[in-house]
């Protein structure tokens, strides 16, 4: 079967198009991402700005083109964070159907960690051992322990990108005093994720930030998903990143991140999550995963469909 996995998240919208095999191999045919920021201003306001309805439909229009002439079977479109907490969610559900005839399925954070989790360690060849994955998002951070594809323990946090950009970073640079308060932000937070052994567990991260990281220590001019994948960042890697992009304006930091400029203003919040994360838990390294939550909804259809077919 095709499938084509929409993920809708607060920074960017997110589509993989990959055939899955009767024993549930994925061959990937397209991977794309664009930012559309549908959660900016959303942890202030509580609501999606009209400018974020047209950015998505946009890229949603241009997705659901390719899907239909790659001739996908199942079309699945998902919202998470910014979806979550938006009082304006169902007109951004109904409009999305209006337009372009698409339902959306709004995640719960342990469904996000869950489904994320699958996905990532999708694209491991050994899978029997422990994973602890942490999805560092735009609105929210999920951590989610596990040994093989069983969920062991998963956690969601209201700390991403945007809604701590927004909250603690009004400069750029930031100011030392608002750094202080983003970091005791963060360590409050992260204190409330699942524990794990440290040494038999592999510790992954997913999505831009970890992604952008190891892209800009490979020195990569263009997005290479196979470089990126399985690339270890050490602590002390993204601790000298840290203390490099909190000294950097927005505009610096455009010309450092050179393939994913877009970032730029909210790539530090991502960085300051990580490495405190990293610190609390005294992690040396982190595995670069450039899978996700689209892949562990992709994932997800294929067991459904296994289902259907063992019935009938």
């Amino acid at each position: 079967m095709r499938v084509a996995s929409i993920d809708i998240g607060t920074n960017t919208i997110l589509m993989l198009i990959a055939d899955l095999a009767e024993n549930g191999t994925l061959t990937v045919l397209s991977d794309e991402q664009r930012i559309a920021r549908v959660g900016k201003g959303v942890d202030k306001t509580g609501a999606i700005a009209w400018e974020a309805f047209s950015r998505s439909e946009s890229i949603l229009e241009e997705y659901l083109a390719t899907a239909r002439s790659m001739r996908v079977d199942v079309i699945r479109a998902t919202g998470t964070s910014a979806l979550r907490d938006a009082h304006n969610r169902e007109d951004y559900l109904n409009y999305m159907q209006q337009r372009l005839d698409l339902d959306i399925e709004i995640l719960d954070g342990a469904d996000e960690a869950l489904w994320t989790y699958g996905g990532a360690i999708s694209g491991f060849t050994e899978r029997k051992g422990r994973f602890a994955v942490l999805d560092i998002g735009g609105g929210s951070t999920e951590l989610t322990s596990g040994e093989g594809f069983r969920i062991i323990e998963r956690k969601s946090l209201d700390i991403g990108c945007v809604r701590l950009t927004e909250k603690f970073l009004p400069h750029s640079p930031p100011r030392e005093q608002e750094l202080l308060a983003l970091i005791d932000h963060v360590d409050h937070a992260v204190r409330q994720f699942p524990h794990f052994d440290v040494h038999d567990t592999v510790f992954v991260g997913v999505a831009g930030t970890v992604t952008t990281l190891a892209a800009v220590e490979l020195g990569l001019e263009s997005y290479d998903r196979n470089a990126v994948a399985g690339f270890r960042l050490s602590r002390e890697t993204i601790e000298r990143r840290y203390r490099q992009f909190s000294a950097l304006s927005k505009e610096e930091l455009q010309h450092a991140l050179r393939i994913d400029p877009g970032r730029a203003d909210i790539i530090l919040v991502g960085v300051v999550i990580l490495l405190r994360f990293m610190t609390a838990r005294g992690l040396p390294d982190v595995t670069v995963s450039e899978r996700g939550l689209r892949y562990g909804i992709a994932l997800r259809e294929w067991e459904r469909e296994l289902e259907r077919s063992t019935m009938s």
